[in-house]
């Protein structure tokens, strides 16, 4: 399947080259599609634990992204190059300025084991070693004997940009432009989490889990009128009140919030029909 794509898309560059030229006035009407990777940084967050016998919350917890060391055999593989932190996005210039986008922001996120995070509630199940009373003064280690909390493939952010492009310069040949542009967005989290909670079993599946927003500017380089490279920062929310924990358990769920900061880097190509 990734194979096709990469082929349909090495088709439809090839025919946007000898096709209808780019105009240096105007970009409305134009299409782009790009792909790249990114870094992640989070807030600690307070996170809700709750099922059959047990409603605590989690305070402070800190977290960060897993980025993929760099090799060429994992990043320019077809079968493989989604492994690392990667965004993904298609637009349209509705305006000589102004374009919208859909894309995938899929970030990793990771609460580090062997911590110490302040506990409040109760856990009250039958056998379970972890069970208590917890006040707001209560404490506990973060090993995997009572959590293994990620989102690392991945915390997927689904959205819908609105982006400003403002030409810094273009080149007498019009063959090389720098733009800069800034905007923002909404869209859904769609996390597939990899939670293991006091020695139940593993979930690890997709699952709608919240909605996010965001705020992005970055610079933007084109080369011949079509090919491009772009770096952008992104900073934003997320509020995940339904976070799967346990596989076909309805009743078992966790539920955060946090604000996430992201820089990326990408290659891309612009189009017009």
């Amino acid at each position: 399947m990734k194979r096709f794509v990469l082929i349909a898309l090495s088709i439809l560059f090839a025919y946007s080259a000898f096709s209808k030229k780019f105009s240096k006035e105007t970009q409305k009407g134009d299409f782009y599609f790009y792909w790249g990777y990114n870094r992640a940084a989070f807030t600690a967050s307070d996170i809700t634990f709750i099922g059959p016998g047990y409603d605590f919350t989690l305070q402070d917890v800190q977290a960060y992204d897993r980025p993929t060391s760099f090799d060429a055999s994992l990043y320019f593989n077809p079968e493989s190059f989604t492994i690392p932190q990667y965004i993904y996005r298609l637009g349209y210039f509705i305006t000589p300025n102004w374009s919208i986008s859909l894309g995938m922001d899929h970030m990793k996120y990771v609460m580090p084991q062997g911590g110490i995070a302040g506990i409040e509630g109760t856990i009250n199940q039958v056998g379970n070693p972890f069970n208590g009373v917890y006040s707001n003064n209560s404490q506990i280690i973060l090993d995997p004997a009572f959590l293994t909390f990620e989102h690392t493939d991945g915390l997927n952010y689904a959205n819908i940009s609105a982006d400003y492009f403002q030409d810094i310069y273009t080149s007498a040949s019009a063959k090389f432009n720098v733009a800069a542009f800034g905007g923002g967005g909404i869209g859904m989290m769609i996390p597939k989490s990899n939670v293991q909670l006091m020695n139940g079993e593993r979930n690890d599946q997709f699952h709608i889990a919240g909605y996010g927003l965001h705020a992005d500017a970055g610079i933007q380089f084109t080369f011949w009128k079509h090919l491009f490279l772009r770096t952008q920062a992104k900073a934003g929310f997320t509020h995940m009140p339904n976070i799967l924990t346990r596989p076909g358990k309805v009743e078992d769920r966790a539920s955060q919030y946090f604000w996430f900061g992201m820089w990326d880097f990408a290659l891309g190509w612009q189009w017009t029909f």
